[in-house]
């Protein structure tokens, strides 16, 4: 392994796994459902809004948008009423925890794998960021003798394998961690809905807070 290599390794690992919507998204489709799978769909909408961001910068797509400021601020404002509109629905939520199930079965059952997958396209797709980051990140990495648009798409493969497995294991992990938090609750159904809805509360907020940071700092 090469030195840029690692260094490419190393750099993408800690890019991903900082704090981010999409993060966020994941661990409330665990908590919500009290499933995997809703989230792992969720998971694969995001890789594929992050294939689609990287395919506009290597077309140049996102260059363009970052040099004109009126596309690029509606861009940037529509991600962020995104992410407010989720904010509110996760506090919303959190607030009626027993309406969501209607007192049978987990909360969150109304969420298909379909819509799952709709809401990680939409979490990162709607984020123009990611486009700009990977133009500005990825050449970085290309050697002088590399064909440049061939080594950026390895790179961004690789980028986004690193990805989706951070994602998985943040599946497995909240997912372990709600299993065992039920655990410890069992025989008090009103405590344990109680942190489940404390928990949405604060990821709604999270949300929120991401949604004023993209709209005011872009």
């Amino acid at each position: 392994m090469t030195a840029v290599t690692a260094s490419f390794l190393a750099t993408s690992a800690l890019v991903i796994l900082s704090p981010g919507p999409d993060a966020v998204l994941t661990v409330h489709l665990v908590l919500r459902t009290g499933r995997r799978a809703p989230a792992c769909a969720g998971a694969a909408g995001m890789l594929t809004a992050g294939a689609g961001h990287a395919a506009l910068a290597l077309s140049g797509v996102s260059l363009a948008l970052r040099t004109d400021p009126a596309a690029w601020t509606a861009l940037r404002w529509a991600g962020a009423l995104v992410l407010f509109g989720w904010g509110l629905s996760v506090l919303a939520a959190a607030l009626r925890p027993n309406r969501a199930s209607g007192g049978k079965g987990p909360p969150g059952g109304s969420l298909t794998l379909r819509r799952c997958y709709g809401l990680g396209v939409l979490s990162t797709g709607s984020n123009p960021k990611v486009g700009v980051f990977l133009l500005a990140y990825l050449p970085q990495f290309v050697g002088p003798h590399d064909p440049p648009q061939r080594t950026m798409a390895l790179l961004a493969g690789v980028y986004l394998a690193i990805a989706a497995g951070w994602l998985a294991l943040l599946v497995v992990a909240t997912d372990l961690a709600r299993r065992r938090g039920a655990g410890r609750a069992r025989g008090s159904t009103a405590r344990a809905a109680r942190r489940r809805s404390a928990v949405e509360g604060l990821l709604g907020l999270v949300f929120i807070g991401f949604a004023v940071r993209l709209a005011l700092l872009g």
